[in-house]
């Protein structure tokens, strides 16, 4: 529906707008710069463009190459809490600086963008990178873990989830109190304006009232610094 009310626009501002154009457009406003590299030929209609195989395949070569993931971001939320209309993916990744070479080949440059040099950085920095499929607009954000007591402990915690409509094929997420732990943070970090991150924290919430371990919660909220977040949270639940 989203893409689908961009290009509405865009086409009522600008009736002779190519296909092309509104994909332009759609991944500048995604990325914060225009495509980096040129938009393929034959895009079907932004409402019709389907990005879920983009998602499997990039668990999928993960999984190959052994690289250790968790979904989190509002991919997880959606899983646990209350669904909504996504633009990307996140994803944390266990470091993998002998398998890059690997890792970047195996994605195809006719149909990715990836940076090289982007993906040295973010291991060496613990930061991250992201892979953009321009046929899609569909944009993958890959943090790589930090060493650092809470991402180690979340990552411990992931739990597999069954692919809809492939139920032997299992993709690992976050547990749902360390999603809650994670926006809790971004929410602080973000001066705490997001009205996005906040809904998705108390969907969570509500939705997963009485299998939450709140022990864990309130441990690691008093670590990261948002144990008076988590309990207005609470309270709005």
């Amino acid at each position: 529906m989203a893409r689908g009310l961009h290009a509405a626009g865009l086409r009522q501002r600008r009736p002779e707008i190519s296909l092309s154009e509104i994909q332009a457009d759609w991944i500048e406003s995604l990325i914060g710069s225009p495509c980096p590299v040129p938009i393929p030929e034959g895009l079907m209609e932004p409402v019709n463009q389907e990005f879920q195989p983009v998602f499997r395949f990039a668990v999928q070569t993960l999984d190959r190459l052994g690289i250790a993931y968790a979904v989190g971001g509002s991919v997880a939320s959606s899983l646990y809490g209350v669904s909504r209309m996504t633009r990307d993916a996140d994803l944390t990744v266990e470091p993998f600086p002998n398998r890059i070479a690997a890792f970047v080949t195996a994605f195809d440059p006719n149909e990715f963008y990836l940076s090289p040099e982007a993906v040295g950085i973010a291991l060496k920095d613990r930061s991250t990178f992201n892979i953009l499929h321009p046929s899609t607009g569909y944009k993958l954000d890959l943090f790589v873990r930090k060493d650092d007591p809470f991402e180690q402990s979340a990552f411990s915690r992931r739990t597999p989830f069954a692919v809809p409509g492939s139920p032997d094929e299992r993709i690992q997420v976050h547990s749902p109190e360390d999603v809650i732990l994670f926006k809790l943070r971004w929410y602080r970090i973000g001066n705490e304006v997001s009205d996005q991150q906040w809904r998705d924290i108390l969907g969570v919430l509500h939705a997963q009232r009485g299998r939450l371990s709140a022990e864990y919660l309130d441990r690691w909220a008093a670590e990261l610094g948002v144990k008076d977040l988590l309990n207005r949270a609470r309270g709005e639940v």
